[in-house]
């Protein structure tokens, strides 16, 4: 099971999955553009892959000009 924490949210999730980072978040419905994603402490890209005891964190992207 895939553990994720959704920090705009403020949830944790525990998924049964096993694919890209990208179709995560598309079955999530999370805009790839709004969120960085970490992975077991690293930060990965939406084409890496998550499965079993996997750990993720969604977090909100902030800009400001």
């Amino acid at each position: 099971m895939v553990s994720i924490h959704v920090e705009r949210d403020k949830k944790d999730i525990t998924k049964d999955f096993s694919g890209t980072i990208a179709a995560l978040l598309d079955e999530l419905k999370i805009n790839k553009e709004t969120i960085v994603v970490v992975k077991n402490g690293e930060v990965v890209s939406e084409t890496d892959k998550c499965e079993g005891d996997d750990k993720l964190k969604l977090l909100s992207v902030v800009s400001g000009g």
